[in-house]
């Protein structure tokens, strides 16, 4: 790998650069009470996390022991998305460190990118909202075009935007999910641990764990290091 490694950057959005889990637990919450079912505190929310609204809607569903009905999942993914995106930014923060890092990858050259499965539309109206849309060259979140991580596609979609080959790229995200779509991709991961993640931050395969993304500068000189 060469000094100018790495010409672009990918990051996960929630639970990686932002800390979105207040308001997505707001909605559900919402949404269940619309269909008559018990609310979740949001440390419980916080470990369903990671997958999409429809992923989401499929944990809660399993438990409350009603995973099989179809009819129930639509209705409380439609109530869900309603209120999460009227009310998308209410108590979700940025991470610390995360406007600075991206400033100075910016300053460097590095292109920055998201890949997501939060729903693209919301994606993007979340980003606006915390002032953080200029941030990346490219957007690429949950819709029916391509499958959702652990599947590459996504990322590999990102790239193919930026203009920038996989080999001269990285992962940042804090998930299974995350790490799954870079291996898949071939491309270096590294995740956070101030994450969503069920499994330990350290269990989830990636490169290198980081515990603040102050550190990420750091980290791509250990994984030039490690390649050179």
């Amino acid at each position: 790998m060469s000094e100018r490694w790495p010409e672009a950057v990918v990051f996960d959005l929630d639970g990686t650069l932002i800390d979105s889990v207040g308001d997505i637990t707001d909605a559900l919450n919402g949404a269940l009470l619309k269909t008559g079912l018990e609310p979740f505190s949001e440390a419980e929310v916080r470990l369903m996390v990671g997958g999409g609204a429809r992923v989401l809607v499929e944990r809660v569903l399993n438990a409350r022991n009603l995973s099989e009905s179809v009819a129930l999942a639509q209705q409380l993914y439609a109530a869900f998305m309603e209120i999460y995106q009227s009310g998308s930014v209410a108590r979700t923060s940025v991470f610390d460190n995360a406007r600075e890092l991206l400033e100075a990858l910016r300053r460097q050259g590095i292109k920055c990118a998201i890949c997501t499965n939060k729903p693209a539309h919301i994606t993007n109206d979340v980003l606006a909202k915390l002032g953080m849309r200029d941030s990346f060259e490219v957007v690429v979140g949950g819709t029916e075009a391509l499958p959702k991580k652990p599947h590459p596609a996504m990322l590999l979609a990102a790239l193919a935007a930026l203009g920038v080959d996989r080999s001269r790229a990285v992962m940042v995200g804090d998930s299974m999910a995350d790490v799954g779509a870079a291996r898949a991709a071939d491309v270096p991961v590294i995740v956070v641990s101030h994450g969503y993640s069920k499994t330990p931050a350290d269990e989830l395969g990636a490169d290198l764990v980081i515990n603040s993304l102050s550190e990420l500068s750091d980290a791509l000189c250990k994984l030039i290091r490690r390649g050179s």
